[in-house]
Parts: C-alpha cells; sequence; structure tokens
C-alpha cells in the first residue's frame, strides 16, 4: 500500500517539468513507514521513470524531485479496485480531498444497485458464486440462485406435493411419455421467444455437456417437437418420471448467445464478479412479477464489501459477537447430511470390504465436532433420519485389520467449516491408529471433479435435499462425482436398476422406502458413511414479511416484501 501512498503523494506534491525540493522526514510521515522503506519506494518510482530524484549534498540541502509523468489515472483505478474490495478508506487516502465528493458519486452511479425508490434484497455470502448455467450448477446456493433466472416446464409445489405449470400451460400423458403445451407469447430475457424448439436445444447442450447433472436425464429416450408451442418428452422405462426430471434444476430453459448464458425466469444475471452477483427483475418473464426489484448478493469474505449488518439475510455466523436486533432468527435441520464415501477402486487395500468396514467404524465412534460458527450439528444415520445428539460408543478399542494400509490414506473434501471439521477428525482419529494418512483441502470447483476424487479413498461431502425428496434421492445417487468415482461399472449398474425399480413402485411412500433402502444397502457394502446432520441458522431483517426457510436455507426471493422502514 505505501507504494500506491506514494504515487497519491508525489502527485499531489510535484508538478511536472519542476524540480521540487522535498524532506524525507515529510515523505516518510505520508507513507506511515520508515525512512529506509520511503527510500525503497522512491528508488523503485525513479526505476519506473514515473520521478526524478536528485539526493541532498551537504548539510541542510533537501533532496529534490521531479514528476517525469501523470500517474493520476494508474491511481484512481487502484483507488476504484479497493472500492470494489470494500477497503473505502484505503481507497479515499489515495484521492485528493477536493476531488473525495466526485469520485465517490461516480463510483456509486456505476455500481449502485438502482435508483432510490428500487428494493433490493441483500444478502451477504460467506464466497463468490460460482458458474450459474444452469446445465452445471450443482451446488444448493448456485442452484437456488438459477432456480430464479430460469423457467421450468413444470414445478414442484412442496405445499400440495403436486406439479404446476410454468412454461407449460398443460402437459397429458401420452403412451409412452408427457406431451406439454407451452403458454403462448414466451420470452427469454433478451426479448427473443421461447418455443418448444428452443427447450429440446437446450435439453441437447446439457447433453452434449461435461457435467455430471445430465445422468439424470439417461432415461429420456427422446424429444419430439411437434410445432412452435408442443414438445413431448419420451422415456419407455419411467414415463411417469418425466415432470420431474424436467422440473430439476438442469432443466431451467436457457439459450447460449456469444458465449453468454441468455435466462427465462424471474429474475436476470445483470452482474456477477468475485465480491457481487446482481439479479434484477426481468421485463419479459411470464408469470407474476416479484415484489422487489433485484437481489444483490455480496461476497463478505477478504473482498468484500462491509455490510455493517444493513442485509436483509444473515447466517447467524455473522451476527456472532454482534446484536441481532432487527433481525428474526430461523432455524431448521437441514434435509440432507454430512458423509462419507469410500473408494475401493484407488488401491488393494481399500477394495476388501472388511477394511472399509472397520474405517466406517471408526468414523461412527469420532465425537461431534466443536462448531463455532453459528451452527449446531448431531450424528446422521441417513439422509432423511433424525438428528441424533448422543450415540453409544462401543466400549474398548475397536480391533483393527490384520493388515493395515501401507499406501497412504487420502482424505479430501471442500471449504465448509463443519466438512473440514469432519474431515480433520477422521484424518487425526487414523493418524493415532496408525495409519499413515493425508488430507486435503480443495475449493469447491477442484473438488467436485471424477480427476480429482478418483485420487481419494475417503470423500468427505455433503448433500442438502429439496422439497421433491424422490428427485433428490435420484440426483445424490446418480449425478454425484463422488458416487461415479466410488462405484465399479457392477455397483454402477446395480444401483441404476435398483432405482428403476424404485421408481417403478405405484406410491410416493413405497418409493422413498425403497429409494431409503438403497442408502442402507451401501452402507452395508461399505461405501458410504453418514457423519452429521446440520441445523441451519439463518436471520431475516422485520423489515421482510414474514417468510419460512426453504429446505436448502434460503428464501424464495419472487415472495418477500421488503416493508417500509
Amino acid at each position: 500500500m505505501r507504494y500506491w501512498r506514494a504515487l497519491a503523494y508525489f502527485r499531489d506534491t510535484l508538478v511536472r517539468e519542476e524540480w521540487t525540493s522535498l524532506s524525507l522526514d515529510d515523505i516518510t510521515q505520508a507513507l506511515v513507514c520508515t525512512r529506509r522503506n520511503a527510500q525503497l519506494v522512491i528508488k523503485r518510482l525513479v526505476e519506473e521513470e514515473a520521478i526524478g530524484w536528485k539526493p541532498g549534498v551537504g548539510r541542510g540541502h533537501l533532496p529534490k524531485a521531479i514528476l517525469l509523468k501523470s500517474v493520476s489515472a494508474r491511481v484512481e483505478r487502484y483507488a476504484k479496485r479497493l472500492m470494489k474490495e470494500g477497503k473505502t478508506e484505503e481507497a479515499i487516502s489515495l484521492i485528493p480531498a477536493k476531488e473525495r465528493d466526485q469520485f465517490i458519486a461516480a463510483f456509486v452511479s456505476q455500481y449502485q444497485t438502482g435508483t432510490g425508490d428500487d428494493h433490493i434484497l441483500q444478502v451477504p455470502f460467506y464466497r463468490g458464486t460460482h458458474d450459474l448455467d444452469s446445465i452445471g450448477v450443482s451446488r444448493r446456493s448456485e442452484v437456488h440462485i438459477a432456480n430464479h433466472l430460469y423457467a421450468y416446464l413444470v414445478t414442484w409445489d412442496g405445499d400440495t406435493q403436486q406439479f404446476r405449470g410454468d412454461l407449460a400451460h398443460f402437459w397429458e400423458y401420452t403412451e409412452q411419455g408427457v406431451l406439454f403445451y407451452l403458454r403462448k407469447g414466451l420470452r427469454f430475457h433478451d426479448g427473443s421467444p421461447l418455443l418448444a424448439e428452443d427447450i429440446k436445444q437446450h435439453y441437447i447442450r446439457l447433453m452434449n455437456s461435461p457435467h455430471q447433472t445430465k445422468a439424470l436425464y439417461q432415461f429420456i429416450d427422446r424429444i419430439v417437437v411437434h410445432d412452435d408451442l408442443r414438445i413431448e418428452f419420451i422415456s419407455e422405462s419411467l414415463p411417469n418420471l418425466i415432470p420431474k426430471l424436467v422440473s430439476s434444476s438442469a432443466m431451467g430453459i436457457a439459450k447460449s448467445v456469444d458465449d453468454q448464458i441468455v435466462g427465462s425466469g424471474p429474475f436476470m444475471l445483470v452482474e456477477q464478479t468475485e465480491w457481487r452477483t446482481l439479479l434484477k427483475t426481468s421485463p419479459h418473464y411470464h408469470g407474476f412479477r416479484p415484489w422487489i426489484d433485484g437481489v444483490e448478493i455480496w461476497n463478505v469474505g477478504d473482498k468484500a464489501k462491509d455490510f455493517e449488518l444493513n442485509s436483509d439475510m444473515v447466517h447467524g455466523v455473522h451476527l456472532q459477537h454482534r446484536s441481532k436486533a432487527g433481525f428474526e432468527e430461523k432455524t431448521q435441520w437441514e434435509p440432507g447430511c454430512i458423509y462419507a464415501q469410500l473408494n475401493p477402486n484407488r488401491h488393494a487395500w481399500m477394495k476388501k470390504r472388511a477394511n472399509r468396514k472397520w474405517l466406517q467404524q471408526v468414523i461412527q465412534t469420532l465425537p461431534l465436532p466443536e462448531v463455532t460458527w453459528g451452527e449446531e450439528v448431531a450424528y446422521a444415520e441417513g439422509m432423511t433420519t433424525s438428528p441424533i445428539f448422543e450415540k453409544a460408543v462401543p466400549n474398548g478399542e475397536i480391533p483393527s485389520p490384520a493388515n493395515l494400509s501401507k499406501a497412504p490414506i487420502r482424505v479430501v473434501t471442500y471449504q465448509l467449516n463443519v466438512h473440514i471439521a469432519a474431515a480433520e477428525q477422521i484424518h487425526q482419529r487414523l493418524t493415532d491408529l496408525g495409519i499413515d494418512c493425508e488430507i486435503t483441502i480443495y475449493e469447491y470447483p477442484e473438488f467436485d471433479s471424477a480427476a480429482t476424487l478418483s485420487e481419494a479413498d475417503i470423500i468427505v461431502s455433503g448433500e442438502v435435499f429439496d422439497e421433491d425428496t424422490e428427485l433428490s434421492w435420484m440426483f445424490w445417487l446418480l449425478c454425484t462425482y463422488s458416487s461415479e468415482v466410488c462405484f465399479a461399472t457392477a455397483n454402477s449398474e446395480w444401483l441404476k436398476q435398483k432405482v428403476v425399480t424404485a421408481l417403478q413402485l405405484p406410491t410416493s411412500a413405497q418409493r422413498l422406502r425403497q429409494l431409503e433402502n438403497i442408502e442402507t444397502t451401501l452402507i452395508n457394502k461399505g461405501l458410504y458413511q453418514p457423519i452429521l446432520h446440520i441445523r441451519q441458522d439463518t436471520n431475516v431483517s422485520e423489515k421482510l414479511t414474514t417468510t419460512s426457510l426453504l429446505p436448502n436455507g434460503w428464501i424464495d426471493f419472487t415472495q418477500v416484501v421488503i416493508k417500509p422502514s
């Protein structure tokens, strides 16, 4: 920072083509550093030919400096960068005092969320958002945002437990599939018509992509476009499954135009940077217009602005050691769980079920991790089981296998606090038991790949179930890279057949029970071990109309109203 302070100081102190006497003490004070560091900065600026410098010769003679080129534009660009990162004081310190009001006004006009009459929902988040193209979203937060950017043929209504039309006005079952009748006048966010052929092209783009989400659509055999307003999805094995498939996140209809994804939902993606994701309402949306005008999701990590609690939806961790006045706390146990998948395909020791069963026992005897970031955890016995707060621990040590692994056991996870805590517990316990063990914590995009996970033995991950529990089971069983890596071909075919059999049962209760049985079998095979349930802790501003949390811990942006202060 002292380099930029020096540029700003010399910009304000020196003039072009005229030598000026300067005190090194004054420079040191302006840069807030030692004389030695000030001299190093001066040397750098001389080497860059930004300034000229003549040392003072003789007692009482000050050094002289001259500005060789304008640095104003460069300093201002850096100040804007600091503003974007939320480092307001540092940024303003680089701007001449008489120009600061103008600088701030220009910045606000460029980056403001709208006019003063706009109602923008502000949400701080712990990281920047990842790719929001519907065909590849898999993390819960990206899926939630994508659900507001894209429209679907039909959507699942958790209250009525039925499908309701979105892009489709009506649908009917045919001999081997479902025929959808589109609403008239549908449009993408760019105003172009949205017709049946666009839906087929979206499906083709999905199936040609590298994303694991396309595995869910292996049950669709073909698509027939009858005309602009009628499209038929055909499935010979599971025709009753089609409404679920077209309501899943990957079938949020979009098109690619000049490498830009154009959506169709109630909100448009206006900006997505590492520090801010901005949604604004779409003027072309076919459904009810949301009451709010936009949603602003700020990364509150190292590169984010300090919200000072002027937000509308805040995770409990951001209110630690601070007043919760003005917020309503909403908590619920997250459907789904944190779990470990055991990879039998990397080296010989992990191939033996007995060894994997021993690892499961080790994991089951771990205590609950200490969490200090606003979440509560409990033991999990399955995705949809109730939280367990105390668990019987077997007496004595768990008998070790006859031969411990000679190759290091690799534990991997991604950057979520509870996941890291669980992975570190596993790593520490195995190390204590004499097993050479390694742990790697990845950024999520790097973690979520077959190449990364195929080099792991124990994969600590998590799944959050949505309102459509059957679809959530399908997505977890068939569409995760960890399942692809950990299940050999035989297990993969077995799993697919079990899922098909379950989904062919006549009632939802029977289907869910059979899907839970598949989970139990995976545990018995030593391929999967549930670890923890998490209690969500979200605080909603009292300015918002009371709204319940969705299963994913977010709120429905289309339903919220911001009340007057």
